[in-house]
């Protein structure tokens, strides 16, 4: 074991120069070459730090300035279907179901309207395409009066942007839609004016892929729910956010969060990112940097003065062996003076030398003695000062060997435990220690003592009048010289802390509202229910509902009366799932309720049971007694889905197919019947 530090040592006083003299220059030289080496290195980590910054604020620009670009866009299509949309409403009559236009919808005229989107079209009353141009073979006479933006425009009655889907008639190609709602003469619902925008190859996301932010950035749009828009890989477009991609910034970027932050390329490479939200679509715009091209410049510059650096040095070391020289002459002069008296041929040194310290040299020798008498002194009276301060110190501490026998506790620690110090010396401590930390605790201290570090660690332990308390340990090893001789602990209460904790992690995941879950806390128990039904078969239903009725109790009672009625919502929702079952507030009046391990007939009793209980509450104002109902969407996990926002897709269909056909009902996803 020994064998390799006794030639290590011995190569290197082979190496080392014989003289002082030769020692010092090289001494000098290696420090001086630490010091350019130093110097260099805060360079490139100053200059690296400075560049990222620089490179942030510049992401930072970038990304807003892309969605801004995009919200401009995308409202600038809005408009122009809303004005053409204007100018059609006053030709248009209503017929039972058919809609007659006077010029039979010409769109192919509508020059200004295809510059803006790939094709437009237009629906009657009943959601059958009237007019599609430019001409596409089967457009005319489908009925889209079951897709999203339709029944979206036909029941609120303004401009939506749809989300992302498959077209079977471009050749699935993806596209998304924008619509806004054509009246008649009386201002009743007449069709939809729409425009298409091709995700893929459209003249809309042409400029946003090929955008290169330097030499290797890129931009990257998405839907809040994660589905890819425009990448410069076309592959990845509709595709669900790639998983080397994800990072917490990301995840709080789809929950809303503006700003820069850190993570991985899908690559791999680190990265910097910004993000920044399209509010209108509901779109997320990503700005990619990869750190390498960040760093790259200052990397370049150090290298180039490293061999400015290398020609200092060497250039200044004659001048080093010169002053060296000079300056070892006296040093030289004791050593001749030294050997005389070591031979007798003087009885003193007397050196002629302006140099305290070797003038002191003689003088050391004579004190010898007695400065070494003077240090036992000094080391008892340290002992007994260690000694006080251990035992007033406040805070708990314990001394012990090597393999973990407890010496010495002082006092704070006899009263922070309520154990004695007899009881910690017969290792009465032991038992008290929770048995999923005793083992970890033992292999973590013979680690610590056979690799020579110090010890951390936070373990549960049971205080004298028997209850649980959180701990934080601290141990260092005492040493003489190379020989460990023993350990000093410190004893840190951490048990308010630790509450503490918890109590923050259940108010990140909550709403403060009602108390039950909010979308992040959802959405990881969520993510939990799928890989247990993708590693075990378990299967799962989730419901989601909002409130009809609600928007008066706002506008009439204020929010106040409306905070009381989802407080009611939310207390009677716990009476009617089980123990296990997940209740969320997804924000505004949207619920859900995932319910794992739980088959479809068995979610379809407790949506009834929830319809009726929430049609039963009411809230009072000025007498005034408000009710609301609730439009349910029933779903649950199938074999094929690639996630568990499938289910949260269906779910939400089924919901607005409840509300759609009358409000206060549910709707069960057919693929679970």
């Amino acid at each position: 074991m020994r064998i390799w530090p006794n030639r290590m040592r011995r190569l290197l006083k082979t190496l080392l120069p014989k003289t002082l003299l030769g020692r010092l220059i090289l001494g000098t030289g290696v420090g001086w070459s630490v010091l350019v080496i130093a110097i260099l290195w805060v360079s490139l980590r100053g200059g690296s730090d400075l560049a990222e910054d620089i490179n942030r604020s510049h992401l930072e620009y970038e990304g807003d300035l892309i969605a801004r670009n995009i919200q401009h866009s995308v409202e600038l299509r809005l408009d122009a279907l809303e004005s053409i949309a204007t100018s059609m409403s006053g030709r248009l009559q209503l017929n039972g179901s058919s809609l007659h236009y006077n010029e039979q919808m010409r769109l192919s005229r509508r020059s200004a309207l295809l510059e803006l989107f790939d094709s437009a079209f237009v629906t009657d009353a009943s959601g059958e395409v009237k007019a599609f141009a430019p001409a596409l073979s089967g457009a005319v006479g489908l009925n889209v009066a079951d897709r999203e933006y339709f029944r979206f425009v036909q029941e609120v009655g303004r401009s939506f942007v749809g989300r992302p889907i498959i077209s079977k008639l471009h050749d699935r190609r993806p596209l998304v839609v924008m619509g806004v709602p054509l009246t008649d003469a009386q201002g009743r619902f007449a069709g939809m004016l729409g425009g298409v925008v091709n995700l893929r190859d459209g003249r809309f996301f042409l400029d946003l892929r090929s955008l290169r932010i330097g030499e290797e950035g890129y931009a990257v749009l998405m839907t809040s729910d994660g589905t890819v828009l425009s990448h410069p890989d076309s592959s990845l477009i509709m595709q669900h956010v790639p998983s080397t991609l994800e990072s917490p910034v990301l995840a709080q970027a789809l929950d809303g969060w503006q700003g820069t932050g850190t993570g991985r390329l899908t690559n791999g490479e680190p990265a910097l990112m910004s993000y920044h939200q399209v509010w209108e679509p509901g779109w997320v715009v990503g700005v990619f940097l990869p750190q390498s091209q960040t760093h790259q410049p200052i990397i370049d510059y150090v290298r180039r003065q490293w061999w400015v650096a290398v020609a200092v040095v060497l250039s200044m070391l004659p001048l080093l062996w010169w002053l060296l020289h000079l300056g070892l002459s006296p040093l030289r002069r004791l050593a001749r003076q030294i050997a005389q008296v070591g031979r007798g041929d003087i009885a003193r040194i007397s050196l002629d030398t302006s140099l305290e310290e070797l003038r002191r040299i003689a003088h050391t020798f004579n004190s010898v003695e007695y400065e070494r008498n003077r240090e036992r002194a000094e080391r008892r009276s340290r002992q007994a000062y260690l000694d006080a301060v251990l035992s007033s110190s406040p805070l708990p501490m314990f001394l012990a060997d090597i393999e973990g026998r407890i010496s010495y506790v002082n006092p704070a620690l006899e009263a922070l435990t309520g154990l004695s110090a007899a009881s910690f010396r017969h290792r009465a401590w032991l038992r008290r220690l929770h048995p999923e930390d005793r083992s970890v605790l033992f292999a973590l201290w013979r680690d610590a003592v056979d690799g020579g570090h110090e010890l951390h660690r936070q373990l549960r332990f049971e205080c004298g009048d028997g209850g649980m308390m959180w701990l934080e340990l601290y141990t260092s090893q005492v040493k003489n010289g190379e020989k460990p001789q023993g350990v000093v602990g410190f004893i840190k209460d951490i048990t308010h802390l630790r509450a503490q904790q918890k109590r923050q992690l259940w108010e990140a995941e909550h709403d403060p509202l009602t108390g039950l879950l909010n979308r992040r806390g959802f959405e990881r128990r969520l993510d939990e229910t799928y890989r247990r039904f993708r590693e075990y078969g378990e299967m799962a239903s989730l419901i989601l509902f909002d409130l009809d009725s609600f928007k008066p109790i706002n506008d009439e009672g204020g929010h106040a009366l409306g905070d009381e009625m989802l407080r009611a919502i939310a207390r009677c929702l716990e009476g009617c799932v089980r123990r296990d079952d997940h209740l969320a507030r997804l924000g505004g009046d949207e619920f859900a309720i995932l319910l794992p391990g739980c088959g479809n007939p068995q979610a379809i009793r407790i949506a009834e049971q929830v319809r009726h209980a929430v049609s039963e509450l009411s809230v009072l104002r000025k007498d005034k007694r408000y009710r609301v109902t609730a439009s349910l969407g029933i779903s649950c996990l199938g074999a094929d889905d690639s996630d568990a926002q499938a289910m949260v897709t269906r779910a939400d269909t089924a919901s607005y197919d409840a509300k759609a056909k009358g409000k206060n009902r549910m709707m069960n996803d057919a693929r679970c019947e």
